[in-house]
């Protein structure tokens, strides 16, 4: 049920008062016993009282609407909540990081904001991203996303939302990102690319398809990796120039081109890939999404080998 504002209430007084002040001068002037002489002043006296008081009424609607359209931006209410209901993390008394060129020292600032435009930005794209259902179980409030997403600066875009929910702690103690991640898988671009980061990787992939994924074999080494697997019983003999410390990606491309029915996309920032099935379909998801996606089929993608990319040091 929707609550009434101070404006709703007095957009309803106005309009009110306007067809009371209205009538009582149409009754003075046509009505009985109605006043002696021509009634059209009268008359006229009404219309412009009506329409003077349903001009304030209007303006008190909007500024009502105007505050409502605020208060509940985005799926999930609000970018200007109510005292107590967002807290901020203190981060106690302000501590000397590194001296300025001056020989000041820095001391942290103020939380990072998004311009006006740049929260419903936020808003709309974890709206859009919400509809598609890959946030769950809970979907996260934008409000508790504003500053991580104004540190990466604008235009907002789907990468910037999704990693904002890294660090929505940092700025909301009762902020937990693991409350929005079981539909999503992070594999990021710049780490060790060891036996358990591929089979955590295996792990995402059959947690987001909901495929039965089974490592047969696995053999990583200096330059080289195999990997022996099973997608819903079909046999996969994957092997690629692996790279230390960067991300292959011969194995989600092999494994969704094996699940084409599923639909696995997704969008990359410079930290990584972002994964996840969107309801509808990836292409549809950023469709909507417009200059704030980038969001492609995974099985569209052509499989790179980090070490046929990566040129060995010296």
């Amino acid at each position: 049920m929707r609550r009434w504002s101070l404006d709703d209430v007095l957009a309803l007084l106005w309009f009110v008062g306007g067809l009371v002040v209205a009538g009582y001068l149409l009754h003075l002037a046509v009505g009985p016993g109605s006043l002696e002489g021509s009634r059209w002043p009268l008359v006229g006296l009404a219309v412009v009282a009506l329409i003077g008081f349903t001009t304030v009424a209007v303006r008190h609607l909007w500024a009502a609407r105007r505050a409502r359209a605020e208060r509940e931006s985005g799926p999930v209410h609000g970018w200007f909540p109510d005292a107590g209901s967002v807290r901020y993390r203190d981060p106690g008394p302000p501590v000397p990081i590194a001296p300025e060129p001056s020989g000041m020292p820095f001391t942290p600032g103020p939380p990072p904001e998004l311009s006006p435009e740049g929260r419903a930005e936020l808003a709309r794209v974890v709206g859009i991203l919400d509809r598609a259902g890959l946030f769950r179980p809970r979907t996260p409030r934008p409000v508790d996303l504003m500053e991580a997403v104004a540190d990466a600066g604008e235009p907002v875009t789907s990468c910037t939302a999704l990693s904002a929910l890294w660090e929505g702690g940092y700025y909301h103690e009762d902020f937990d990102t693991d409350d929005h991640l079981a539909a999503l898988a992070f594999h990021d671009s710049h780490t060790e690319q060891v036996e358990d980061t591929l089979r955590e990787h295996v792990a995402d992939l059959a947690r987001l398809t909901g495929a039965d994924i089974v490592v047969e074999d696995l053999q990583v080494g200096d330059t080289r990796t195999t990997v022996r697997l099973t997608v819903d019983g079909t046999t996969l003999d994957l092997a690629w120039a692996s790279a230390w410390k960067y991300l292959s990606t011969v194995l989600h491309v092999a494994v969704a081109r094996a699940l084409p029915e599923v639909g696995l996309g997704w969008v990359w920032s410079d930290q990584g890939a972002w994964l996840g099935v969107p309801r509808g379909g990836v292409a549809a998801l950023d469709a909507e999404l417009g200059r704030a996606g980038g969001w492609t089929l995974v099985a569209d993608e052509e499989p790179v080998a980090a070490g046929e990319v990566v040129l060995p040091r010296d």
